[in-house]
Protein backbone atom coordinates (compact mmCIF):
# COMPACT_ATOMS: atom_id res chain seq x y z
CA UNK A 1 0.00 0.00 0.00
CA UNK A 2 1.29 3.57 -1.10
CA UNK A 3 1.95 6.09 1.79
CA UNK A 4 -1.04 8.16 2.56
CA UNK A 5 -0.90 11.34 1.20
CA UNK A 6 -2.38 14.29 3.45
CA UNK A 7 -2.87 17.79 4.04
CA UNK A 8 -4.06 19.90 6.68
CA UNK A 9 -6.34 22.82 6.62
CA UNK A 10 -6.21 26.35 8.65
CA UNK A 11 -8.44 26.36 11.98
CA UNK A 12 -11.22 28.43 10.71
CA UNK A 13 -11.13 27.21 7.54
CA UNK A 14 -13.95 24.61 6.58
CA UNK A 15 -11.83 21.67 5.71
CA UNK A 16 -10.07 20.57 8.74
CA UNK A 17 -8.09 17.52 7.38
CA UNK A 18 -8.04 14.79 4.36
CA UNK A 19 -6.57 11.86 3.92
CA UNK A 20 -6.23 10.03 0.32
CA UNK A 21 -4.82 6.84 0.16
CA UNK A 22 -5.56 3.26 -1.81
CA UNK A 23 -8.55 2.21 1.15
CA UNK A 24 -10.07 5.45 1.46
CA UNK A 25 -10.51 8.68 0.33
CA UNK A 26 -11.29 10.76 3.62
CA UNK A 27 -12.40 14.65 4.28
CA UNK A 28 -12.87 16.08 7.71
CA UNK A 29 -14.63 19.21 8.17
CA UNK A 30 -15.77 21.79 10.12
CA UNK A 31 -19.26 23.33 9.99
CA UNK A 32 -21.06 26.48 11.81
CA UNK A 33 -18.39 28.32 12.34
CA UNK A 34 -16.86 25.45 13.51
CA UNK A 35 -19.39 24.09 16.00
CA UNK A 36 -19.93 20.65 13.93
CA UNK A 37 -17.84 18.19 12.68
CA UNK A 38 -19.06 16.26 9.98
CA UNK A 39 -17.29 13.82 7.52
CA UNK A 40 -17.34 12.23 4.35
CA UNK A 41 -15.87 9.13 2.87
CA UNK A 42 -14.77 7.56 -0.27
CA UNK A 43 -13.56 3.45 0.30
CA UNK A 44 -11.74 2.06 -2.48
CA UNK A 45 -10.92 -1.27 -0.14
CA UNK A 46 -13.46 -2.89 2.29
CA UNK A 47 -10.55 -4.56 3.80
CA UNK A 48 -9.01 -1.95 5.34
CA UNK A 49 -12.11 0.91 5.66
CA UNK A 50 -11.22 3.18 8.41
CA UNK A 51 -11.94 1.74 12.21
CA UNK A 52 -13.31 3.66 14.81
CA UNK A 53 -9.93 3.64 16.52
CA UNK A 54 -8.30 5.24 13.32
CA UNK A 55 -10.64 7.61 12.94
CA UNK A 56 -10.74 9.00 17.05
CA UNK A 57 -6.87 9.34 16.36
CA UNK A 58 -7.53 11.04 13.25
CA UNK A 59 -10.02 13.70 14.81
CA UNK A 60 -7.69 13.66 18.09
CA UNK A 61 -4.94 15.09 15.69
CA UNK A 62 -7.12 17.95 15.07
CA UNK A 63 -8.24 18.20 18.98
CA UNK A 64 -11.56 17.25 18.04
CA UNK A 65 -12.29 14.21 20.73
CA UNK A 66 -14.75 15.80 23.66
CA UNK A 67 -17.25 16.39 21.65
CA UNK A 68 -17.62 13.48 19.62
CA UNK A 69 -20.60 11.46 19.35
CA UNK A 70 -19.12 7.62 19.88
CA UNK A 71 -22.33 5.85 18.56
CA UNK A 72 -22.51 8.30 15.57
CA UNK A 73 -19.20 7.72 15.00
CA UNK A 74 -19.66 3.64 14.95
CA UNK A 75 -22.73 4.04 12.63
CA UNK A 76 -20.82 5.79 9.89
CA UNK A 77 -17.43 3.29 10.35
CA UNK A 78 -20.19 0.82 10.33
CA UNK A 79 -21.29 2.33 6.90
CA UNK A 80 -18.02 3.10 5.38
CA UNK A 81 -16.71 -0.82 6.09
CA UNK A 82 -20.15 -2.01 4.49
CA UNK A 83 -19.27 0.26 0.85
CA UNK A 84 -22.08 2.72 1.51
CA UNK A 85 -19.96 5.97 1.37
CA UNK A 86 -21.58 7.90 3.96
CA UNK A 87 -21.24 11.98 3.14
CA UNK A 88 -21.39 14.72 5.06
CA UNK A 89 -21.79 12.58 8.43
CA UNK A 90 -22.45 14.83 11.41
CA UNK A 91 -19.82 13.30 14.34
CA UNK A 92 -20.08 15.77 16.90
CA UNK A 93 -20.57 19.43 18.11
CA UNK A 94 -18.85 22.02 20.55
CA UNK A 95 -20.27 23.19 23.69
CA UNK A 96 -21.79 26.59 23.45
CA UNK A 97 -20.97 28.94 26.24
CA UNK A 98 -23.44 29.56 29.34
CA UNK A 99 -23.58 32.86 29.94
CA UNK A 100 -23.56 34.39 33.35
CA UNK A 101 -26.37 34.63 35.40
CA UNK A 102 -27.24 38.31 35.96
CA UNK A 103 -27.72 39.70 39.73
CA UNK A 104 -31.57 39.75 40.19
CA UNK A 105 -33.76 40.90 43.41
CA UNK A 106 -35.30 37.28 44.54
CA UNK A 107 -38.44 37.31 45.40
CA UNK A 108 -39.94 35.31 48.10
CA UNK A 109 -43.91 36.48 47.00
CA UNK A 110 -44.89 36.38 43.45
CA UNK A 111 -45.14 39.58 41.95
CA UNK A 112 -45.64 41.92 39.01
CA UNK A 113 -43.06 41.96 36.18
CA UNK A 114 -44.16 44.11 33.36
CA UNK A 115 -44.28 47.83 32.74
CA UNK A 116 -47.94 48.91 33.81
CA UNK A 117 -50.05 51.90 34.85
CA UNK A 118 -51.55 52.84 38.35
CA UNK A 119 -55.01 53.77 37.92
CA UNK A 120 -56.77 54.70 41.70
CA UNK A 121 -60.53 54.73 41.58
CA UNK A 122 -62.65 56.00 44.81
CA UNK A 123 -62.49 52.89 47.00
CA UNK A 124 -58.50 53.30 46.49
CA UNK A 125 -58.59 50.57 44.19
CA UNK A 126 -55.35 49.71 41.87
CA UNK A 127 -56.11 49.40 38.05
CA UNK A 128 -53.71 46.89 36.42
CA UNK A 129 -53.31 47.38 32.70
CA UNK A 130 -50.23 44.91 33.00
CA UNK A 131 -50.25 42.34 35.48
CA UNK A 132 -47.19 39.55 35.96
CA UNK A 133 -48.06 37.96 39.71
CA UNK A 134 -49.45 38.78 42.99
CA UNK A 135 -48.90 37.73 46.97
CA UNK A 136 -50.85 38.95 49.80
CA UNK A 137 -48.27 40.47 51.83
CA UNK A 138 -48.13 41.41 55.76
CA UNK A 139 -46.70 44.31 57.53
CA UNK A 140 -43.10 43.12 58.33
CA UNK A 141 -42.73 40.62 56.00
CA UNK A 142 -39.62 39.91 53.92
CA UNK A 143 -39.76 40.39 50.43
CA UNK A 144 -36.14 39.10 48.90
CA UNK A 145 -32.63 40.42 48.44
CA UNK A 146 -30.06 41.47 46.01
CA UNK A 147 -27.65 38.99 44.23
CA UNK A 148 -24.13 39.35 42.48
CA UNK A 149 -24.13 38.72 38.84
CA UNK A 150 -21.99 35.12 37.85
CA UNK A 151 -19.23 34.80 35.84
CA UNK A 152 -20.27 32.82 32.34
CA UNK A 153 -18.98 29.75 31.57
CA UNK A 154 -16.55 29.36 27.99
CA UNK A 155 -17.56 27.41 25.69
CA UNK A 156 -15.46 25.88 22.65
CA UNK A 157 -15.38 24.94 18.84
CA UNK A 158 -15.20 21.50 17.80
CA UNK A 159 -11.71 21.39 17.75
CA UNK A 160 -11.50 22.86 21.46
CA UNK A 161 -10.71 26.28 20.72
CA UNK A 162 -12.95 28.53 23.44
CA UNK A 163 -15.75 30.58 23.12
CA UNK A 164 -15.90 33.91 25.35
CA UNK A 165 -18.86 33.66 27.48
CA UNK A 166 -20.82 36.81 28.47
CA UNK A 167 -20.73 37.54 32.31
CA UNK A 168 -23.64 38.62 34.51
CA UNK A 169 -24.65 41.94 34.42
CA UNK A 170 -25.91 43.95 37.84
CA UNK A 171 -29.18 44.35 39.67
CA UNK A 172 -30.90 47.50 39.52
CA UNK A 173 -33.74 47.78 42.12
CA UNK A 174 -35.61 50.97 43.65
CA UNK A 175 -38.30 50.59 46.33
CA UNK A 176 -41.71 52.41 46.75
CA UNK A 177 -44.58 52.96 48.78
CA UNK A 178 -45.02 50.55 51.19
CA UNK A 179 -41.55 49.07 51.27
CA UNK A 180 -38.35 50.17 53.78
CA UNK A 181 -34.98 48.78 53.11
CA UNK A 182 -32.42 47.18 55.82
CA UNK A 183 -29.59 49.48 57.20
CA UNK A 184 -27.20 46.76 55.16
CA UNK A 185 -28.91 47.31 51.59
CA UNK A 186 -29.43 43.86 51.04
CA UNK A 187 -33.04 43.14 52.14
CA UNK A 188 -36.69 44.84 51.12
CA UNK A 189 -39.06 44.50 53.80
CA UNK A 190 -42.64 45.38 53.41
CA UNK A 191 -44.14 48.01 55.62
CA UNK A 192 -47.78 47.97 55.07
CA UNK A 193 -50.36 45.10 53.97
CA UNK A 194 -51.04 44.89 50.30
CA UNK A 195 -49.81 42.78 47.28
CA UNK A 196 -46.29 43.47 45.71
CA UNK A 197 -45.56 45.11 42.09
CA UNK A 198 -42.49 45.32 40.75
CA UNK A 199 -42.23 47.54 37.36
CA UNK A 200 -39.21 48.86 35.76
CA UNK A 201 -37.31 47.61 38.57
CA UNK A 202 -39.11 49.66 41.00
CA UNK A 203 -41.08 47.68 44.18
CA UNK A 204 -43.87 48.72 46.36
CA UNK A 205 -46.87 47.76 47.68
CA UNK A 206 -51.05 48.67 46.60
CA UNK A 207 -54.36 46.93 47.72
CA UNK A 208 -55.91 45.48 44.92
CA UNK A 209 -55.75 44.91 40.94
CA UNK A 210 -58.21 44.67 38.25
CA UNK A 211 -57.39 44.43 34.79
CA UNK A 212 -60.26 46.70 33.20
CA UNK A 213 -59.57 45.31 29.07
CA UNK A 214 -58.38 42.53 27.36
CA UNK A 215 -55.20 40.35 28.36
CA UNK A 216 -53.26 41.15 24.88
CA UNK A 217 -49.70 42.32 24.33
CA UNK A 218 -50.41 45.23 26.47
CA UNK A 219 -51.20 43.12 29.87
CA UNK A 220 -48.91 39.80 28.96
CA UNK A 221 -49.46 36.72 31.32
CA UNK A 222 -50.06 36.96 34.62
CA UNK A 223 -48.69 34.66 37.59
CA UNK A 224 -50.60 36.08 40.92
CA UNK A 225 -50.97 34.30 44.50
CA UNK A 226 -54.57 36.18 44.72
CA UNK A 227 -57.72 36.55 42.61
CA UNK A 228 -57.57 37.86 39.42
CA UNK A 229 -60.60 40.11 37.83
CA UNK A 230 -60.59 40.60 34.51
CA UNK A 231 -63.41 42.88 33.04
CA UNK A 232 -62.90 41.74 29.19
CA UNK A 233 -61.57 39.02 26.79
CA UNK A 234 -58.17 36.69 27.23
CA UNK A 235 -56.71 36.38 23.75
CA UNK A 236 -55.01 33.65 22.33
CA UNK A 237 -51.95 32.43 24.04
CA UNK A 238 -52.01 34.30 27.08
CA UNK A 239 -51.99 32.22 30.29
CA UNK A 240 -53.56 32.93 33.67
CA UNK A 241 -51.86 31.83 36.95
CA UNK A 242 -54.05 32.69 40.19
CA UNK A 243 -53.60 31.17 43.78
CA UNK A 244 -57.21 32.28 44.87
CA UNK A 245 -59.20 31.92 41.71
CA UNK A 246 -59.65 33.66 38.26
CA UNK A 247 -63.25 35.54 36.84
CA UNK A 248 -63.10 36.45 32.84
CA UNK A 249 -66.12 38.34 32.23
CA UNK A 250 -65.76 38.29 28.37
CA UNK A 251 -64.16 35.21 26.04
CA UNK A 252 -61.20 33.00 26.21
CA UNK A 253 -59.10 31.78 23.70
CA UNK A 254 -56.47 29.16 23.25
CA UNK A 255 -55.01 29.87 26.62
CA UNK A 256 -53.82 28.03 29.61
CA UNK A 257 -55.58 28.96 33.03
CA UNK A 258 -54.87 27.72 36.60
CA UNK A 259 -56.26 28.69 39.94
CA UNK A 260 -56.05 27.03 43.20
CA UNK A 261 -59.24 28.53 43.81
CA UNK A 262 -62.74 28.59 41.49
CA UNK A 263 -62.86 29.45 37.70
CA UNK A 264 -65.36 31.72 36.12
CA UNK A 265 -65.36 32.54 32.45
CA UNK A 266 -67.50 33.50 30.34
CA UNK A 267 -66.97 31.17 26.77
CA UNK A 268 -64.10 29.40 25.53
CA UNK A 269 -62.57 28.28 21.80
CA UNK A 270 -59.64 26.46 22.96
CA UNK A 271 -58.66 24.83 19.21
CA UNK A 272 -57.99 21.77 20.86
CA UNK A 273 -54.90 23.42 23.04
CA UNK A 274 -56.96 25.39 25.83
CA UNK A 275 -56.75 24.50 29.29
CA UNK A 276 -57.91 25.20 32.60
CA UNK A 277 -57.18 23.51 35.22
CA UNK A 278 -58.65 24.67 38.64
CA UNK A 279 -58.57 23.24 42.30
CA UNK A 280 -62.49 24.91 43.13
CA UNK A 281 -66.00 24.84 41.19
CA UNK A 282 -65.79 25.72 37.61
CA UNK A 283 -68.50 28.28 35.53
CA UNK A 284 -68.82 28.77 31.50
CA UNK A 285 -71.15 29.32 29.48
CA UNK A 286 -69.53 27.96 26.34
CA UNK A 287 -67.28 25.58 25.62
CA UNK A 288 -65.51 24.29 22.23
CA UNK A 289 -62.38 21.97 21.95
CA UNK A 290 -60.85 22.56 25.85
CA UNK A 291 -59.33 20.68 28.21
CA UNK A 292 -61.07 21.07 32.07
CA UNK A 293 -59.03 19.53 35.32
CA UNK A 294 -61.47 20.41 37.58
CA UNK A 295 -61.32 19.71 41.36
CA UNK A 296 -64.82 21.22 42.24
CA UNK A 297 -68.28 21.15 40.22
CA UNK A 298 -68.69 22.15 36.52
CA UNK A 299 -71.14 23.92 35.72
CA UNK A 300 -71.66 24.86 32.07
CA UNK A 301 -74.74 27.14 30.75
CA UNK A 302 -75.04 26.31 27.12
CA UNK A 303 -73.17 23.47 25.41
CA UNK A 304 -69.62 21.79 25.60
CA UNK A 305 -68.06 20.61 22.71
CA UNK A 306 -65.29 18.36 21.25
CA UNK A 307 -63.71 18.96 25.08
CA UNK A 308 -62.09 16.68 27.63
CA UNK A 309 -63.90 17.81 30.76
CA UNK A 310 -62.77 16.21 33.98
CA UNK A 311 -63.98 16.86 37.68
CA UNK A 312 -63.89 15.25 40.91
CA UNK A 313 -66.87 16.48 41.92
CA UNK A 314 -69.92 16.60 39.47
CA UNK A 315 -70.61 18.36 35.60
CA UNK A 316 -73.44 19.91 34.80
CA UNK A 317 -75.59 21.48 32.02
CA UNK A 318 -78.90 21.29 32.91
CA UNK A 319 -80.16 23.37 29.85
CA UNK A 320 -77.75 22.61 26.86
CA UNK A 321 -75.53 19.98 25.53
CA UNK A 322 -72.40 17.93 26.07
CA UNK A 323 -71.32 16.27 22.19
CA UNK A 324 -68.25 15.31 21.35
CA UNK A 325 -65.08 14.67 23.34
CA UNK A 326 -64.47 12.95 26.80
CA UNK A 327 -66.18 13.60 30.49
CA UNK A 328 -65.50 12.24 33.23
CA UNK A 329 -67.26 12.96 36.90
CA UNK A 330 -66.53 11.85 40.29
CA UNK A 331 -70.37 12.90 41.39
CA UNK A 332 -72.22 11.66 38.66
CA UNK A 333 -72.76 13.74 35.15
CA UNK A 334 -75.75 15.79 34.35
CA UNK A 335 -77.08 17.71 30.83
CA UNK A 336 -80.17 17.88 28.67
CA UNK A 337 -79.06 16.75 25.61
CA UNK A 338 -75.66 13.90 25.59
CA UNK A 339 -74.07 13.62 22.32
CA UNK A 340 -75.37 14.58 18.65
CA UNK A 341 -76.20 12.90 15.31
CA UNK A 342 -72.96 13.98 13.45
CA UNK A 343 -69.52 14.87 14.86
CA UNK A 344 -67.37 13.01 17.17
CA UNK A 345 -67.78 10.57 19.84
CA UNK A 346 -69.01 11.57 23.39
CA UNK A 347 -67.64 9.24 26.06
CA UNK A 348 -69.29 9.75 29.49
CA UNK A 349 -67.64 8.45 32.99
CA UNK A 350 -68.82 8.37 36.10
CA UNK A 351 -67.56 7.25 39.39
CA UNK A 352 -63.98 7.92 38.79
CA UNK A 353 -61.66 10.50 40.44
CA UNK A 354 -59.59 11.13 37.28
CA UNK A 355 -55.89 12.17 38.83
CA UNK A 356 -55.93 8.29 39.73
CA UNK A 357 -57.05 7.23 36.37
CA UNK A 358 -54.62 9.23 34.44
CA UNK A 359 -51.60 8.16 36.82
CA UNK A 360 -52.42 4.37 36.13
CA UNK A 361 -52.90 5.44 32.14
CA UNK A 362 -49.58 7.12 32.54
CA UNK A 363 -47.78 4.06 33.82
CA UNK A 364 -49.29 1.60 31.26
CA UNK A 365 -48.61 3.55 28.66
CA UNK A 366 -45.17 4.40 29.61
CA UNK A 367 -44.63 0.53 30.49
CA UNK A 368 -45.34 -0.23 27.30
CA UNK A 369 -43.22 1.98 25.45
CA UNK A 370 -40.14 0.67 27.56
CA UNK A 371 -40.99 -2.52 26.90
CA UNK A 372 -41.10 -1.93 23.13
CA UNK A 373 -37.58 -0.54 23.04
CA UNK A 374 -36.23 -3.24 25.14
CA UNK A 375 -37.55 -5.96 22.66
CA UNK A 376 -36.37 -3.65 19.82
CA UNK A 377 -32.48 -4.21 21.70
CA UNK A 378 -33.13 -7.51 22.29
CA UNK A 379 -34.04 -7.95 18.52
CA UNK A 380 -31.43 -6.21 17.09
CA UNK A 381 -28.34 -7.54 19.74
CA UNK A 382 -28.63 -11.16 17.72
CA UNK A 383 -28.17 -9.35 14.32
CA UNK A 384 -24.65 -7.48 15.89
CA UNK A 385 -23.76 -11.06 16.57
CA UNK A 386 -24.64 -12.98 13.94
CA UNK A 387 -21.24 -13.45 12.72
CA UNK A 388 -18.35 -14.70 15.23
CA UNK A 389 -16.57 -10.91 15.35
CA UNK A 390 -13.13 -12.47 15.01
CA UNK A 391 -13.49 -13.40 11.80
CA UNK A 392 -14.91 -9.94 10.47
CA UNK A 393 -12.65 -6.96 9.51
CA UNK A 394 -10.72 -5.30 12.09
CA UNK A 395 -12.67 -1.88 11.40
CA UNK A 396 -16.44 -3.51 11.08
CA UNK A 397 -15.65 -5.48 14.77
CA UNK A 398 -14.20 -2.42 16.40
CA UNK A 399 -17.69 -0.31 14.96
CA UNK A 400 -20.03 -3.14 15.93
CA UNK A 401 -18.26 -3.65 19.64
CA UNK A 402 -18.83 -0.27 20.16
CA UNK A 403 -22.70 -0.36 19.12
CA UNK A 404 -23.30 -3.31 21.40
CA UNK A 405 -21.88 -2.03 24.25
CA UNK A 406 -24.40 1.08 24.15
CA UNK A 407 -27.48 -0.77 23.37
CA UNK A 408 -26.28 -3.60 26.55
CA UNK A 409 -25.94 0.13 28.98
CA UNK A 410 -29.22 1.42 27.64
CA UNK A 411 -30.96 -2.06 27.91
CA UNK A 412 -29.87 -1.92 31.26
CA UNK A 413 -31.44 1.75 32.18
CA UNK A 414 -34.53 0.55 30.50
CA UNK A 415 -34.81 -2.29 32.67
CA UNK A 416 -34.61 -0.68 35.93
CA UNK A 417 -37.44 2.04 34.65
CA UNK A 418 -39.33 -0.82 33.42
CA UNK A 419 -39.10 -2.69 36.85
CA UNK A 420 -39.87 0.49 38.78
CA UNK A 421 -42.69 1.32 36.66
CA UNK A 422 -44.19 -2.35 36.78
CA UNK A 423 -43.87 -2.14 40.88
CA UNK A 424 -45.68 0.84 41.29
CA UNK A 425 -47.88 -0.26 38.49
CA UNK A 426 -48.49 -3.34 40.68
CA UNK A 427 -48.83 -1.70 44.03
CA UNK A 428 -51.20 0.92 43.01
CA UNK A 429 -54.59 1.09 44.74
CA UNK A 430 -57.62 3.52 43.82
CA UNK A 431 -58.19 5.38 47.27
CA UNK A 432 -61.74 5.80 48.78
CA UNK A 433 -64.21 8.23 47.65
CA UNK A 434 -66.84 8.47 49.27
CA UNK A 435 -68.77 10.64 47.48
CA UNK A 436 -68.55 8.50 44.23
CA UNK A 437 -71.48 8.29 42.06
CA UNK A 438 -71.61 6.48 39.00
CA UNK A 439 -74.80 8.34 37.43
CA UNK A 440 -75.93 10.12 34.38
CA UNK A 441 -78.44 12.45 34.06
CA UNK A 442 -80.23 13.16 31.02
CA UNK A 443 -82.81 16.03 31.09
CA UNK A 444 -83.96 15.75 27.27
CA UNK A 445 -81.93 12.88 25.49
CA UNK A 446 -79.06 10.66 25.28
CA UNK A 447 -78.05 10.44 20.91
CA UNK A 448 -77.06 7.37 19.56
CA UNK A 449 -73.56 6.49 19.59
CA UNK A 450 -72.85 8.23 23.06
CA UNK A 451 -70.57 5.65 25.21
CA UNK A 452 -71.35 5.31 29.21
CA UNK A 453 -69.26 3.86 31.14
CA UNK A 454 -70.21 3.35 34.89
CA UNK A 455 -68.84 1.22 37.20
CA UNK A 456 -67.34 -1.77 35.57
CA UNK A 457 -69.54 -1.45 32.74
CA UNK A 458 -69.11 0.23 29.55
CA UNK A 459 -71.94 0.38 26.86
CA UNK A 460 -72.37 2.65 23.55
CA UNK A 461 -76.03 3.45 22.70
CA UNK A 462 -77.34 1.90 19.69
CA UNK A 463 -80.40 4.35 19.53
CA UNK A 464 -81.74 7.45 21.63
CA UNK A 465 -83.07 7.41 24.24
CA UNK A 466 -85.76 9.74 25.49
CA UNK A 467 -85.53 11.68 28.75
CA UNK A 468 -85.75 12.37 31.67
CA UNK A 469 -84.13 9.87 32.99
CA UNK A 470 -81.09 8.09 34.91
CA UNK A 471 -78.39 6.16 34.01
CA UNK A 472 -76.84 3.70 36.33
CA UNK A 473 -75.06 0.70 36.42
CA UNK A 474 -77.26 -3.05 36.74
CA UNK A 475 -75.34 -4.43 39.55
CA UNK A 476 -77.63 -7.52 39.28
CA UNK A 477 -78.20 -8.27 35.42
CA UNK A 478 -75.04 -6.59 33.93
CA UNK A 479 -75.73 -3.79 31.78
CA UNK A 480 -76.71 -0.20 32.35
CA UNK A 481 -80.16 0.53 34.63
CA UNK A 482 -82.69 2.99 32.91
CA UNK A 483 -84.72 4.47 35.76
CA UNK A 484 -87.33 7.76 36.54
CA UNK A 485 -84.70 10.99 36.96
CA UNK A 486 -83.57 12.21 40.11
CA UNK A 487 -81.36 14.45 42.00
CA UNK A 488 -77.70 14.24 40.98
CA UNK A 489 -76.80 14.38 44.67
CA UNK A 490 -79.00 10.97 45.43
CA UNK A 491 -76.36 8.08 44.38
CA UNK A 492 -76.26 5.77 42.30
CA UNK A 493 -75.89 3.39 44.94
CA UNK A 494 -78.94 4.34 46.76
CA UNK A 495 -81.07 3.71 43.62
CA UNK A 496 -79.23 0.47 42.87
CA UNK A 497 -80.16 -0.62 46.12
CA UNK A 498 -83.68 0.67 45.70
CA UNK A 499 -84.19 -0.86 42.59
CA UNK A 500 -83.16 -4.35 43.98
CA UNK A 501 -85.65 -4.47 46.77
CA UNK A 502 -88.37 -3.07 44.33
CA UNK A 503 -87.15 -6.34 42.22
CA UNK A 504 -87.06 -8.72 45.02
CA UNK A 505 -90.39 -7.69 46.66
CA UNK A 506 -91.82 -7.75 43.17
CA UNK A 507 -90.24 -11.58 42.72
CA UNK A 508 -91.56 -12.32 46.47
CA UNK A 509 -95.41 -11.05 45.58
CA UNK A 510 -95.49 -13.07 42.42
CA UNK A 511 -94.35 -16.61 44.13
CA UNK A 512 -96.84 -15.59 46.83
CA UNK A 513 -99.27 -15.26 44.29
CA UNK A 514 -98.79 -18.62 42.52
CA UNK A 515 -98.98 -20.07 45.60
Amino acid sequence: MAEPKERNAEIGKKLLREVNNDAYDLRVEAHNDHFECRVSIKVHDLENSISPAELIGLLKTQDISEGLDLEQLAVFCTEAASGEDPQNFLLGTGKAPVPGEDGYFELFVDTGSEKIELEEDQQGRVDFKSIQSFTNIEPGQLLGTIYLPTKGIPGRTITGIPIPPQDGQPAKLTVGEGIVVSEDGTRAIADKAGRVVFENNRLSIAEEFVVSGDVDLSVGHINFNGFVDIKGDVLDDFNIKASKGVNIAGAVGACRIEADGPVTIGTMAGMGSGLIRCKGDFKARYLNQVTVECWGNVQVDNEIRNSTIKSTCGISVPRGLITGGQVIALEGIEAKIFGSKAGGKTHLTAGIYFPEADRLNYLRIRLKSVAYQLKKIIDTLPLLHKKPLETVRKALREAIELRIDILMQRQVDLAEERDGLSEELTSFKNAEHPTTNPKINALGAIKEGVILSLGETTEEFKYEVNGPVTIIENSQHGGLRQLSLSPLKISAEKLEKDALDAENNESETVSAAKQ
